[in-house]
């Protein structure tokens, strides 16, 4: 006989049943709901993206008769929690900002009248004293908090409502609380307990966060508009390219738009408006060879299951960050790749984070501090699994690598055209402005460089297919990480130079995709 949760299971879902995690957490919180004199439910549940966290907060609020309060950070991600309950013919009603009268109006009636029995709320709606006290008449006895490393990791710094989480736990005292969230090592999970569970010791269920279909690799280059060009045609899609500033997913969307002549690739963050967000993330979920340009704003939990390539312009801010962006990809489980861009000056700048200043540092800054440390092993380590790394620092123990370009002989030590470059520069004593050695770099014939003769000097064409802007950004940092020196051209000027430092070899230990 089929018991209950896994008949909702089947019938609601259309799910044959759930998996061993899920069911654990499911029992976890029916039980603290609907056994009398039960101890209250408090529990973090850290399960990798693509094992079904949705459905452990889902099936129980569809089988419990009282009121469950979803949380979610993201507007995007609550959309899309939406759409899944409204398919699977779950009815919820959505409390965030900006909402007309009659609008909201009609979700206090329908949950006053017992028609709906889920809300999905972000963080700051649940701050108003109206809507924090109308709630708590209605006696919350689920709530979950989704995605709840943004507690920590946004609460602290740009996102309070999400810190303030707790004070609701508290004012409210509902029977189960259950924070889900992908990834969370044991800083992470203990600022959890403080901020969310008012200090109290919350039980956890902490599943492997490995995901073994995606491949890990970084890309070392002087120029990141490149190295995407280079990842983004030779990777399949749909992909996913992650920024970290709005002007820097605006500038990755126009540049692979205009040269692959491709009108697939679009762009996402927060400053878009609500329709061009539910436009943009319609369009992403449907589309089989689309490219999406986005900051954090978009992701965490949307359920597009067949992306297959996930590429950072830049290290995230911690190893959380980073699994739950790459996270994304093969949700499937067919395989995907996750390539992270990094050049000498994104570890110029995880060094200096990880220094620190020179006053005595907070417990947080130290923490800080480690979890960049961290990231600047993974970008910059050749002779260590990129998967080992990953979870190591998550306090898993890594089994055998499933892929990544560290044991597949194919991690670069440093961008190769550093060399060429520093080439270039040394062999002919300096005698370049800047805008010159990119076009002989790329063996750009123009009307300066042949009446010069400088299309005979050898190394000419040392970069041939590079783009020119490509060629400059890489020159550029070159000279701002003083591996070229410049003082200009003229009686006393000695135009670029390599500064000494000659090449060393460069070793890549095998081939396969071998990008750069």
């Amino acid at each position: 006989m089929t018991d209950p949760v896994t008949a909702k299971c089947q019938s609601v879902f259309g799910i044959p049943y759930p998996y061993p995690w899920q069911r654990l957490i499911i029992a976890g919180v029916l039980d603290a709901v609907t056994t009398p004199m039960s101890e209250p439910l408090r529990q973090i549940a850290v399960l990798p993206t693509g094992a079904g966290k949705s459905l452990c907060w889902m099936l129980p609020a569809v089988l419990l008769e009282g009121l469950t309060i979803a949380v979610f950070p993201l507007l995007s991600l609550m959309s899309d929690q939406e759409r899944r309950l409204t398919e699977c013919g779950i009815k919820s009603v959505v409390l965030r900002g900006g909402q007309e009268k009659s609008e909201r109006k009609k979700s206090w009636s329908m949950l006053k009248q017992g028609e709906v029995r889920i809300v999905l709320a972000n963080p700051e709606v649940l701050q108003s004293p109206e809507v924090e006290n109308r709630l708590e008449k209605l006696h919350p006895t689920f709530l979950v908090v989704d995605e709840t490393h943004t507690v920590s990791q946004w609460g602290e710094s740009f996102r309070p409502a999400c810190a303030e989480m707790g004070r609701l736990v508290k004012a409210w005292k509902p029977p189960a609380v259950l924070a889900l969230t992908a990834t969370a090592g044991p800083y992470m999970r203990e600022r959890i307990k403080e901020l969310l569970f008012n200090g109290e010791t919350p039980t956890e269920a902490l599943a492997d966060p490995d995901r073994p279909a995606i491949r890990y690799g970084v890309y070392p280059s002087l120029s990141r508009s490149h190295a995407l060009d280079r990842l983004i045609r030779d990777l399949p899609r749909p992909a996913i390219v992650f920024g970290s500033t709005r002007p820097s997913v605006e500038q990755a969307a126009g540049m692979l738009r205009r040269r692959l002549k491709d009108d697939e690739v679009r762009y996402y963050h927060a400053g878009l408006s609500r329709e061009e967000k539910n436009r943009l993330e319609n369009w992403f979920l449907s589309s089989e060879d689309g490219i999406l340009c986005a900051t954090c704003a978009y992701g965490m939990g949307v359920d597009k299951k067949n992306i297959r390539t996930v590429i950072h312009l830049s290290p995230p801010s911690s190893v959380e960050a980073y699994l739950q962006e790459s996270g994304r990809a093969s949700r499937d489980g067919n395989g995907a790749s996750a390539w992270l861009i990094t050049t000498p000056e994104d570890c110029a700048v995880l060094d200096d984070l990880r220094g620190g200043a020179p006053h005595a540092a907070t417990e947080a800054e130290v923490v800080a501090r480690a979890r960049q440390a961290v990231m600047r092993q993974f970008v910059s380590s050749t002779g260590r699994c990129r998967r080992e790394m990953l979870l190591e620092s998550l306090g898993i123990e890594a089994q055998d690598c499933t892929g990544c370009d560290v044991c597949g002989g194919e991690a670069w030590e440093r961008p190769p055209e550093e060399d060429s470059i520093r080439r270039v520069a040394r062999w002919n004593r300096g005698r370049f402005r800047k805008g010159q050695l990119a076009r002989i770099l790329i063996g750009r014939r123009n009307v300066e460089i042949r009446r010069a003769g400088l299309d005979m000097v050898r190394g000419f064409g040392m970069l041939s297919g590079w783009e020119l802007e490509d060629t400059e950004e890489a020159i550029g940092v070159m000279i701002r990480t003083k591996k070229l020196k410049y003082s200009g051209l003229g009686r006393r000027g000695k135009g670029l130079k390599a500064v000494p430092g000659a090449e060393r070899p460069l070793n890549c230990a095998g081939r396969g995709l071998n990008l750069p």
